[in-house]
């Protein structure tokens, strides 16, 4: 499991497509919180009553969420890099053929390769810690808030993953693609909405993970973040013996 999951860390750091898509996020990032702070903060010298430090890290949280939706692409492509037996996973890699010749299970394959995706993904948040540090000079979030920002985000992206692996097994690159993104944006954005029956039933708000950060930042004291961490949890153990099984 650890041999597979170095080896595309490896593949990651090597890639001049994945070196640029983490400089481009974290470029985004800083400039998107230079340019809230310079906004907000022109705006409460107006007289507007702002919370400049809480509105800034609002929109620095969120647009870190969003880089999150690039996690089901990602994974898609980590299947399909391997040459497997399914027809719908064609690749030029001779991997799985060596793979097949050691005796490494099917779990630790789908442990290795999932484990790399989120490592990866997460590496982008970690680029980020000295950008969230400044939180604490302009009066934004505190750091419990911040920490169960982390692991929401977290939470998410391992289902992220483990829905573009699955959605990877099962269809063509594409086509896979297409599906994971429409999982994640319905399991995102649908709870935000007030309709039945999430409207009716309080609960299905935890689907949310958006939902779920916005709770954090707005009223810390909410544990709706830790029924969404707890719910997406309780899915990836529901998932992934099943991926476990298509992989043999």
């Amino acid at each position: 499991m650890f041999a597979i999951l170095l080896k595309d860390l490896r593949l990651y750091t090597n890639s001049r497509k994945y070196r640029r898509i983490h400089f481009l996020i974290l470029c985004a990032l800083t400039l998107l919180l230079f340019v809230t702070t310079v906004e907000f903060y022109a705006q409460r010298r107006t007289g507007s009553l702002i919370a400049l430090g809480q509105q800034v890290y609002t929109l620095f949280i969120i647009a870190l969420f969003i880089f999150q939706f690039w996690v089901p692409r990602h994974a898609v492509e980590a299947l399909r890099i391997e040459r497997t037996s399914h027809p719908h996973l064609p690749g030029e890699s001779t991997n799985a053929a060596l793979l097949q010749l050691v005796p490494i299970t099917a779990w630790k394959i789908l442990a290795g390769k999932l484990g790399a995706v989120v490592l990866w993904t997460v590496w982008s948040v970690w680029l980020a810690i000295p950008l969230l540090a400044l939180s604490s000079y302009i009066g934004g979030l505190t750091i419990s808030q911040l920490v169960k920002c982390g692991v929401v985000i977290l939470a998410s992206c391992l289902l992220f993953a483990l829905i573009g692996i699955a959605c990877a097994l099962w269809c063509p690159p594409t086509r896979a693609k297409g599906i994971s993104y429409g999982v994640v944006l319905t399991i995102t954005f649908l709870p935000l909405l007030p309709i039945s029956p999430f409207a009716d039933i309080p609960m299905l708000a935890t689907l949310s993970p958006l939902r779920a950060l916005l709770s954090i930042i707005h009223s810390g004291g909410t544990y709706l973040w830790v029924w969404n961490v707890c719910l997406f949890s309780v899915l990836f153990l529901l998932i992934f013996p099943i991926l476990v099984r298509k992989l043999r």
